[in-house]
């Protein structure tokens, strides 16, 4: 190996300065770049009650990050040391959750519990365990557990530290690049962007472990925050959505009395076009049906404008936050597959609008709940019939048949649906 004088070992590497805010092209001012890659990762704050041994690997990755800039090859031993801390982020949350005690249920015997001080203790009586067929006691349910990344991944999962139906593919593919660092078969290079995306998906992983949403998080984001709005058409067709607060100024001028709008107020996640929190559907809004992207509360209305804002200075809603993963949708088909419908929805419907085969699942978005139980009818599409995790989509089956068959699936109850 050349032995390289420090004032190389200074100088800036070429391929780093090629990543701009706008992509790849003319190449950054060292100064530039080295501020321009510490951004990416400068916000991906760990909360404070992660194990300090979790916290000390994760800093550690963010420091050597910014020397990316010196060296193009630092941004791959970033990605690929950043998917082996995924395994010691579970394990150390496993050893504060399990607080000394594991407990087993064998087949055909009472349960078994083992003391255990250390992470090494877990692996040695998950692996005799396992040879016994027993499974890893938590709160109600048992899981295969081995005390390797999959047993992990299954315990956070049934003890409700991660959430998220979409998430859980993200965990899966996480884990299978885990396995490709931790066994490689070849050669590979990341980019700074592939590098800081890793870094930040662990980040959320970590604190979601630790029960911390991440504000704007593309894996485990926290509650949105919804705002009194009104939703107004016309004869037309013409739609608009605009903040509570509007009622107070004069009406737009209407074209005639036939042209009219009417006015429905609802509690919605603030519109924020072209961001990920952009609801397309809004105009969509169905009181009896989610067909819009993120949970809309239908509150009054329709109306014309001034019994709108009647209802707004005497009632005096209020905005709330919502969390909008793992939500439960019940799909009716009769004649046709209907939209998704809320449980409560449902529940006030008359026995005579109960009729046909309903289907419960749970998913982070309706369009999910309707895809899986529209594909689920084509069994060259994969879609899991049974009760449980679907393997060709995000979503979870809770139970189908008639409505009350519906409801009354032992997963539904198992997880409070």
């Amino acid at each position: 190996m050349e032995i390289r004088p420090l004032e190389d070992l200074r100088t800036p590497d070429g391929l780093s300065l090629a990543f701009n805010p706008y992509g790849l092209g003319g190449r950054m001012e060292p100064e530039d770049a080295a501020a321009f890659q510490q951004r990416q990762v400068a916000d991906c704050d760990l909360a404070a009650g992660v194990a300090a041994g979790t916290r000390d690997s994760f800093e550690r990755l963010r420091t050597v990050f910014a020397y990316g800039v010196l060296c193009y090859d630092v941004y791959t031993v970033v990605g690929d040391q950043t998917l082996l801390i995924y395994e010691q982020a579970l394990r150390d949350r496993f050893m504060e959750w399990c607080a000394g005690t594991i407990t087993f249920g064998l087949p055909h015997s009472p349960n078994v519990s083992y003391n255990v001080t250390s992470y090494d203790d877990v692996k040695r009586h998950a692996g005799k365990m396992m040879r016994e067929r027993a499974k890893l006691v938590v709160a109600a349910h048992t899981v295969e557990f081995n005390g390797m990344l999959y047993g992990l991944r299954l315990w956070a999962r049934a003890a409700g530290l991660l959430r998220g139906r979409r998430s859980r593919a993200a965990e899966a593919a996480l884990a299978q690049l885990r396995n490709h660092v931790a066994h490689p078969s070849g050669h590979h290079v990341d980019t700074p962007v592939e590098a800081a995306r890793t870094v930040r998906d662990l980040a959320e992983l970590i604190n979601q472990l630790w029960g911390q949403a991440t504000p704007g998080g593309r894996l485990y984001p926290a509650p949105l925050r919804r705002e009194i709005a009104v939703l107004s058409w016309n004869a037309s067709g013409r739609t608009r959505m605009e903040p509570a607060d509007a009622l107070t100024v004069p009406a737009p001028v209407e074209e005639d009395e036939d042209d009219a709008y009417q006015h429905i107020v609802v509690r919605a996640v603030r519109f924020a076009p072209g961001s990920r929190w952009d609801d397309a559907h809004w105009a969509e809004f169905d009181s009896h049906y989610e067909t819009t992207q993120f949970p809309m509360d239908y509150l009054w209305g329709p109306g014309p404008r001034e019994q709108a804002r009647t209802y707004l200075e005497k009632e005096r809603p209020e905005g709330d936050s919502v969390d909008f993963t793992d939500r439960v949708f019940l799909v009716q088909d009769h004649d046709r597959l209907m939209p998704p419908m809320r449980p409560t929805v449902a529940a006030g419907l008359p026995d005579d609008k109960r009729v046909g085969t309903w289907h419960a699942v749970r998913a982070d978005f309706p369009v999910d709940a309707f895809t899986h139980v529209r594909g689920s009818g084509d069994r060259s599409a994969g879609h899991t019939r049974r009760p449980g995790d679907c393997s060709a989509c995000s979503a979870e089956v809770l139970g189908s048949g008639s409505y009350d068959e519906a409801l009354s699936g032992r997963r539904w109850k198992s997880f409070g649906g």
